[in-house]
């Protein structure tokens, strides 16, 4: 058994075994997680806000896009079910909620079909619908998009997960956008997966507002704990400024080193991380991944 201490509470370790299946606990399981102090989080803060705070005035150079939009991109590949379940909890947390008002609503199919692009348009939920006749893979599909859209923020969504909130979040989101420059990035996945050795954590900081949120500094290699796919929410202009997802010409098995999801996550990654921080907020997770360890029809193919 481990035992942690951040901000003053006591932590005790390790996750049960069923953690993909678990949503966030309150307050989280850090596990083995490394812990920073305030002092060290100072530190990563300094020499970074400067850098990002002048490519944010000059994001223009880098990208175009609509002051304080949110763009939603969801990514689909032949599991209209899961994407059905994903749409409805969307349309039940924007009628009810009421959380923001600026939100273009993108998704990207990924050679599905046109049975499953007929019944996506019957949903009158997207704004727009970008398809792609084959697989092109994760990378790609991406790639494109994220040229597509308007936002002047992106929330990334892949097809297997659900809105399950009636919180609001995207205002959070963006109030700290607004205030820390320096965050990039802000997680969104509820699962109890902090635990991780490789995560790097910091203290509670919090927006003028009162959002308490968790900074998240890459691992000790660089490659991980920032940068990440799937249920996220993070600046367009983060993302070209440091330069577009590499071209990927083979949609590999996920099995191999050199699938889409590791050129993502960690050969991206490793760049993206150079420069920006990743946030996680306090008691504010909404998005569940219900089938963590199903594998997409997409990969490989």
């Amino acid at each position: 058994m481990v035992n942690r201490v951040i901000d003053g509470i006591r932590l005790k370790f390790p996750p049960d075994k069923n953690w993909r299946l678990m949503t966030q606990h309150d307050p989280p399981k850090f596990g083995w997680a490394h812990l920073v102090d305030r002092e060290t989080l100072s530190k990563e803060v300094a020499r970074r806000r400067p850098n990002c705070a002048d490519i944010i005035n000059q994001s223009a150079k880098y990208c175009s896009f609509k002051k304080g939009m949110v763009s939603i991109v969801i990514l689909t590949c032949r599991r209209w079910k899961t994407l059905e379940t994903l749409i409805d909890s969307m349309e039940i947390y924007f009628e009810s909620v009421k959380d923001y008002p600026l939100v273009e609503k993108i998704l990207v199919d990924n050679g599905s079909g046109i049975e499953t692009i007929d019944k996506a348009r019957k949903k009158r939920f997207f704004d727009k619908i970008i398809t792609h006749p084959v697989n092109v893979g994760l990378v790609n599909a991406l790639k494109n998009a994220y040229r597509k859209a308007d936002g002047e923020y992106i929330i990334f969504i892949e097809d297997d997960f659900i809105l399950d909130t009636k919180k609001q979040f995207i205002k959070k989101c963006v109030d700290v956008f607004e205030q820390f420059p320096e965050i990039g990035i802000i997680r969104l996945k509820d699962q109890n997966n902090w635990w991780k050795p490789y995560r790097v954590i910091s203290p509670l900081r919090k927006t003028d507002n009162g959002v308490e949120f968790w900074t998240w500094l890459p691992s000790k290699n660089g490659m991980l704990n920032v940068w990440c796919a799937g249920s996220v929410i993070f600046r367009k202009v983060s993302y070209f400024s440091t330069g577009e997802l590499p071209d990927v010409k083979e949609n590999i098995d996920r099995s191999k080193k050199m699938h889409q999801g590791y050129v993502y996550e960690c050969v991206y990654g490793k760049e993206y991380n150079k420069y920006w921080l990743a946030a996680k907020m306090k008691d504010s997770y909404p998005f569940f991944q219900p089938n963590a360890n199903e594998e997409c029809l997409g990969w490989g193919s």
